[in-house]
């Protein structure tokens, strides 16, 4: 039992000797930061009712808060009366500052560090200036702060930590492929050579188509005269025969010019063929007597050059 009550009490004294250490949560504020006009009452000391020194005085007060600690000043009337004015801070009184005084005002200041609970303060007043009237008295009385126009501290958010930035990589640059060009050789139109058999078939082919063609249309007007006639009745009239043989002979003349212009064509491509040939050959008779006159020329020199190595 005597261990138990050993080991409770250290218990005891360790923790009475920690608490004092411990830090305190601060409390939260009451009110927000800054200057305000704050209405108040003077009451009795012993009871509720107004005091009369409320009437030297003049009311709202300017009240300056920070973290719900006041700084009021308040004005005194008949400032000559006020012997002294104490207003408790903690457990003691102690005077009020006075801030200015003009003519029978004067401006005092004190801190209180409560404004919803009472704030208890002392006077001493003597009343001069009157004649036949003597006052001297010291009062006990109390300041009633109203509080509802000051406004709540505002909320603290939060701060948002941003999320960390993610680290973006240089894109790569795409390589582009460079395609060669590739030129197209234009090649030299060539020019059809024309032999003289290929002229002469030719000639002969457009020549059975004429024939062909003379043919057909001979048969086909025959025919068509005989429908026409058939269908008449009757003998087909010279004027008509006239068209017919003058559309017939329009007809063979533009074969006939058709064909005279392919053969003179053909001429042409047959006397430049000639012509090319006979350049040809004279170009190689030229080449040949040259060849002949070096080859001379060289036996000449050749024969000179040993009769005189001889001599």
């Amino acid at each position: 039992m005597k261990r138990i009550f050993t080991v409770a009490m250290a218990v005891a004294l360790v923790t009475a000797l920690f608490i004092p250490i411990m830090p305190m949560k601060a409390e939260a504020s009451t009110f927000a930061d800054g200057e305000y006009s704050v209405p108040f009452t003077v009451l009795k000391d012993s009871s509720n009712e107004q005091s009369t020194t409320a009437d030297y005085m003049v009311s709202p007060a300017k009240v300056q808060l920070v973290n719900d600690k006041a700084t009021v000043t308040v004005t005194l009337k008949n400032s000559s009366w006020w012997q002294y004015f104490k207003v408790q801070n903690g457990g003691s009184y102690s005077d009020v500052q006075v801030v200015s005084q003009s003519g029978d005002q004067r401006v005092v200041r004190f801190t209180v560090t409560d404004l919803k609970q009472l704030v208890n303060a002392k006077i001493h007043i003597i009343v001069t200036g009157i004649p036949g009237f003597d006052y001297d008295n010291k009062y006990d009385i109390r300041f009633n702060f109203n509080t509802s126009s000051i406004p709540a501290p505002p909320v603290a958010k939060p701060v948002a930590t941003p999320p960390p930035a993610k680290e973006t990589k240089p894109a790569a640059p795409k390589k582009t492929e460079v395609t060669p060009v590739q030129k197209t050789e234009q090649k030299p139109a060539q020019h059809p050579v024309v032999n003289k058999t290929e002229t002469a078939k030719t000639t002969e082919s457009v020549t059975k188509k004429e024939e062909k063609l003379t043919v057909n249309e001979t048969g086909k007007d025959e025919a068509e005269k005989s429908h026409t006639e058939s269908d008449n009745g009757n003998e087909v009239s010279k004027e008509d025969e006239d068209v017919e043989e003058d559309a017939a002979s329009e007809e063979t003349g533009a074969v006939n010019e058709e064909h005279d212009e392919e053969e003179d064509a053909v001429e042409e491509v047959a006397v430049a063929e000639v012509k090319d040939e006979k350049e040809k050959s004279s170009n190689t008779f030229l080449i040949v007597i040259i060849v002949i006159g070096a080859v001379i020329g060289a036996a000449v020199v050749f024969a000179i050059a040993r009769k005189r190595a001889r001599k």
